[in-house]
Formats: structure tokens, C-alpha cells, sequence
């Protein structure tokens, strides 16, 4: 870096001295700063999403490299896949990359569902159900009990809510799952769009602010610093029932989920019961739908 900034300066003051040179006489010399941004002044190259250079990709186009349940993820149509209905739910399931642990990095990866299918991507996450794991564990996730009936209440009991399907059935054991569980972060992603590059954090502090927002976290709490998009323009950018591509960029204490080209949640969290530096990569799915994945691939930084 100190060589290039070396070459710029030696670039700045060669301009200066042929702006100088060739001011015209009488006239006063040309601003060499004024000049130098002047130059510089133009829109920079897009990303683009298909330029793998310094990348390493987590995903061959099959399930090699990844841990999973079997009975749960499969290919298709040349994405990593999984399907939930009513009467086989999945629950919250994850597939892992064993590509091991990644701190600060690039990650891209294109997703689209179907039906209710909630998902998204974990990134610095870790396997609850292993005592090795390294890093920060968050603490456990506590739910309100509802309080008691009142003794002698004539309050009629709440209506049990009506099956989704005929045949319900009933989502493999946590227990089961738990060589997948994974808590940590994740770029979310649901077909309805309420989510969608949202920053997420699985069995921690769940969701911190709703897309389109820039936001700052540190142990007193997290807060919106700014507004970066609305909801009608989130939706725009959303392509429903097709690719979407997500772009994740973690440095630091600071990460940045980009979708379909446009910056969706900033995120600068320095909470020391949740922030983790580094972690595994993992597709998340829940609901009912269809969850593909494709294109995943990673640059160290």
C-alpha cells in the first residue's frame, strides 16, 4: 500500500508540474488538487457477480464439502436444495460448509424459494451441539412464560389454531439435528421479501432491525444510525420467484450485506456477548417451500 500511494503522489506531482507548464502566460496556475479530483471523479467499476478471481468456491455442485442430514438436503437442478410441506416440516435445519472457519472475507452466493420458505446463510457461526467449538458462546435464549390462568377464571381456554394440511407431521428432534444447529449471524432471506438481507442472529438477539437500515451495536443495546432504503424499493429489488444474489462482506466489527447490486443492512457491532470475528458457513431453512442455493463462493481478506 505505502508503494502505491508512493506512485500516486509521484503521479500527483508530475501533473502538477505539466499543469504549470502549460498554463497559458499571465494566467494564474492552474490548482493541482482541483485538477487531480477532477480526474478522479468517475463512477467506479460495478462488482461483477461473476468474476470469481481470488475467490474459493464452497459449493462443486454437489453436497461434497458440506455436512448435512441426508433425509433433508439434496441437489437439484444444480443447487444445493430442500423442501418442506405440511406433512414433512423440516423445522430450522441447516446444512454446514466444512471448508472450516472463516474471520473477515467476501462471500457471494445466489438463493430463491418458494411457498413460505424462510432461510438465509449463517456466517460466523458456530455448532451449538459441539463442546469444541471456539469462540463466543451466546448465552441461552430465554422466552417469556405467559402468565397463569387466573384460579376460578371462567375465561374460555384459547381455540387450538387449525391444522395447516390434513396430515400434519412432525420435524425431526433438535436432538437430532443438533451436529447442524447453528447459532451466529446470517444474511436472512424469506420469498415474501420481509427479511431479505436482513442481518439475523440465530439463537442470539434474533432480529436487530428489519432490512435497509445502518446500524451501530455495543453492550447497552443495537440502534438504527440511518435509514439506507424503504420498503416499496426493497421490494423493487427483490426477485421474487427467481436468483437473487447476496453479497456479504465482514472486516472487523463491521459487516455489510449487499442483494441484487444494492447495499441492504450495515451492521458495526461491537456487543461483546454476541460479536464473534469468525466462524462456519451454513445454509439455514425453515418454513414451508423450497430453498435453493447456488454459486457460493468465498475470498479470504
Amino acid at each position: 500500500m505505502k508503494y502505491r500511494n508512493l506512485i500516486a503522489a509521484a503521479g500527483a506531482l508530475t501533473l502538477s508540474a505539466t499543469l504549470v507548464a502549460q498554463a497559458p502566460a499571465g494566467a494564474p496556475p492552474a490548482n493541482p488538487l482541483r485538477a487531480g479530483f477532477q480526474r478522479i471523479q468517475q463512477p467506479p467499476p460495478m462488482v461483477d457477480f461473476a468474476d470469481n478471481t481470488g475467490f474459493t468456491s464452497l459449493f462443486d455442485g454437489t453436497l461434497k464439502g458440506w455436512s448435512y442430514d441426508p433425509n433433508l438436503w439434496d441437489i437439484k437442478d444444480g443447487s444445493i436444495h430442500i423442501v418442506a410441506t405440511c406433512e414433512k416440516p423440516t423445522g430450522t435445519v441447516y446444512a454446514v460448509s466444512t471448508a472450516g472457519e472463516f474471520g473477515d472475507f467476501v462471500l457471494k452466493y445466489e438463493m430463491k424459494g418458494t411457498g413460505n420458505i424462510n432461510g438465509g446463510m449463517q456466517f460466523r457461526s458456530y455448532i451449538t451441539g459441539d463442546p469444541n467449538s471456539t469462540g463466543t458462546k451466546f448465552p441461552p435464549v430465554v422466552r417469556p412464560t405467559p402468565p397463569p390462568r387466573p384460579a376460578g377464571s371462567n375465561a374460555p381456554a384459547r381455540p387450538p389454531r387449525p391444522a395447516a394440511c390434513a396430515n400434519p407431521g412432525t420435524p425431526p428432534t433438535r436432538e437430532f439435528e443438533s451436529k447442524w444447529d447453528l447459532a451466529g449471524p446470517q444474511a436472512d432471506f424469506d420469498e415474501g421479501n420481509k427479511y431479505s438481507g436482513m442481518f439475523y442472529e440465530q439463537s442470539g438477539r434474533a432480529v436487530i432491525a428489519t432490512p435497509g437500515f445502518s446500524m451501530y451495536g455495543d453492550a447497552s443495546g443495537s440502534y438504527a444510525m440511518a435509514k439506507i432504503v424503504d420498503k416499496a424499493q426493497h421490494d423493487e429489488w427483490f426477485h421474487k420467484d427467481d436468483w437473487n444474489q447476496f453479497i456479504v462482506v465482514a472486516i472487523g466489527h463491521s459487516t455489510s450485506i449487499y442483494m441484487n447490486g444494492h447495499l441492504i443492512t450495515q451492521f458495526v457491532d461491537t456487543d461483546p456477548t454476541y460479536f464473534r470475528p469468525s466462524g462456519k458457513i451454513g445454509v439455514e431453512s425453515e418454513s414451508t417451500g423450497d430453498l435453493w442455493v447456488r454459486n457460493i463462493s468465498i475470498k479470504k481478506l
